[in-house]
C-alpha cells in the first residue's frame, strides 16, 4: 500500500502548475477521432451513401438478339439495344433526396464526434480528479505517517499511550482505505480511455481545462445541434422521397436501337415503348407518405430532447457552480493540516481531536474536490456544441 500511495503521489506532482490546462481538449479530440467505434461509424455511413447512388442510378441499357431459320433456309436476324427511363422529375426529386440524405449523415457524424470528444473528456477529467485526490490524501497521509512514527518512538519509551498509539495507527490504515478507493477511480479513468482505442499514457500535469459557460449563447447552439440539423436533414429526404415514389407511379418510357437483317437486306430503325406502372405503386406512395410523416416527428423529438437535455444540463450546472464557490471560501486553506499539528505539537489539543479535525478537513476537501469534479463534467456537456 506504501509504494502505491508514494506512486500516485509522484504522479500527481505536477497537478497544479501551468501546464496547458486546454491540452485535455486536444488530447480528448484525438481520441475521439481515432475511436474506433467512430471511424466504424464514418465507414458504415460513407457505405449507405454509395449505397444510396448506386440504387438511385439509371437501370442498366438492355440488348437483345434474335435469329430465326425459315423454311427454304431463308434465316434472318436481328439485334438491338434500349435504355428505359422514369416519369420526368422522378430523377430531380431522387438527387434532392440523396443530397440531404448525406447532409444528414454528414450532421449525425459531427453529433458522434462530438459525442465521443465528450465522453473522452470527462474520463480526462474522472482522472484529473482522482489525482487531485490522491494528493490531497498523500499531503494528509505523510503528516499522520510521521505522527505514527513519532508516536510508536514515544510509546516505546513510556511517553505515549497505547491508546494514542491505536488512533493514529487506525487513522493511517483509514487513510490508506480512501487511497484504495482513489486508485480504484483512477483505473476506471484509465480503462475507459482504453476502451476508446487510446493507449498511451496520459500526461501528469494535465490539468482540468479552462472553459467556462457562455451562458448568452448556449441556447441557440443547443437549438441548432448537429442531431436536430440531421434530423431536420431527413425530413426534407423523405419528403424528396415522397415526391420521387408519386411521380414514379407514372409511365415510363424506353427509347432504342434495332437493326434487323432480313431477305438480303438490312434494316436499322428506333424503339420506343412505355411502361406502365406497377401494381404496388400506390402502396409504394403511401409507404413514402408515412415515412415523411415519421421522419418529421423524429424531428420534432430530437428538438424536443435536445432542449430538455439543455434545460437539465444547464440547471445542474449552475447549482455546482454555487456550491463550488462556497466550497472555495470556506476550505481553501492550504495550511490547515500544519496549523493542526501545530496545535497538537504544542498540545493545545488531543490526538482525538487532532484526527476529528483532521478527518473534517479531509471530508470538506473531498466534498470540494468531488463538487469540482462533477462542475468540470457539467461544464464540458454544457459546452459539447461549442
Amino acid at each position: 500500500m506504501k509504494q502505491t500511495l508514494l506512486y500516485i503521489a509522484l504522479a500527481i506532482a505536477g497537478c497544479g502548475t501551468a501546464a496547458a490546462s486546454s491540452g485535455i481538449d486536444e488530447l480528448a479530440a484525438s481520441i475521439a477521432r481515432n475511436n474506433p467505434d467512430y471511424v466504424q461509424a464514418v465507414r458504415d455511413r460513407e457505405a449507405s451513401v454509395l449505397s444510396m447512388q448506386a440504387a438511385d442510378a439509371l437501370p442498366a441499357p438492355e440488348i437483345e438478339g434474335e435469329h430465326l431459320w425459315g423454311p427454304a433456309g431463308d434465316n434472318r436476324w436481328g439485334a438491338g439495344i434500349s435504355q428505359a427511363f422514369d416519369w420526368p422529375g422522378v430523377y430531380g426529386a431522387r438527387a434532392e433526396a440523396r443530397r440531404e440524405e448525406s447532409n444528414a449523415f454528414e450532421q449525425l457524424t459531427a453529433t458522434e464526434l462530438r459525442e465521443h470528444t465528450l465522453a473522452a473528456k470527462q474520463s480526462l477529467i474522472d482522472l484529473v480528479a482522482a489525482r487531485r485526490q490522491a494528493a490531497l490524501i498523500s499531503e494528509i497521509y505523510s503528516n499522520v505517517n510521521e505522527l505514527t512514527q513519532w508516536m510508536l518512538n514515544a510509546y516505546d519509551h513510556g511517553q505515549a499511550t497505547v491508546l494514542d498509539l491505536r488512533k493514529l495507527q487506525l487513522e493511517k490504515l483509514e487513510l490508506e482505505n480512501r487511497m484504495e478507493e482513489v486508485e480504484q477511480a483512477r483505473a476506471e479513468a484509465i480503462a475507459a480511455l482504453q476502451a476508446m482505442g487510446y493507449t498511451r499514457a496520459v500526461p501528469e500535469n494535465l490539468d482540468y481545462p479552462a472553459d467556462e459557460p457562455d451562458y448568452g449563447s448556449a441556447e441557440g447552439l443547443w437549438r441548432r445541434t448537429p442531431s436536430v440539423s440531421a434530423a431536420r436533414a431527413a425530413t426534407r429526404a423523405a419528403l424528396a422521397r415522397e415526391k420521387a415514389a408519386a411521380r414514379s407511379a407514372l409511365p415510363g418510357f424506353s427509347l432504342g436501337f434495332r437493326h434487323q437483317y432480313e431477305g438480303g437486306s438490312h434494316f436499322n430503325g428506333l424503339t420506343a415503348g412505355i411502361t406502365l406502372p406497377a401494381w404496388g405503386s400506390r402502396s409504394s406512395k403511401r409507404a413514402a407518405e408515412a415515412a415523411t410523416q415519421a421522419a418529421a416527428l423524429r424531428a420534432e423529438a430530437a428538438e424536443a430532447v435536445s432542449d430538455a437535455r439543455y434545460r437539465n444540463i444547464l440547471g445542474r450546472l449552475q447549482r455546482l457552480d454555487s456550491r463550488r464557490q462556497v466550497y472555495r471560501d470556506v476550505v481553501e486553506s492550504s495550511d490547515y493540516p500544519a496549523l493542526l499539528k501545530k496545535m497538537l505539537d504544542g498540545g493545545q489539543m488531543t490526538i482525538l481531536t487532532y484526527i476529528q479535525e483532521l478527518n473534517f478537513y479531509i471530508g470538506a476537501g473531498m466534498a470540494r474536490e468531488e463538487t469540482e469534479r462533477q462542475y468540470q463534467l457539467a461544464l464540458a456537456e454544457f459546452n459539447i456544441w461549442n
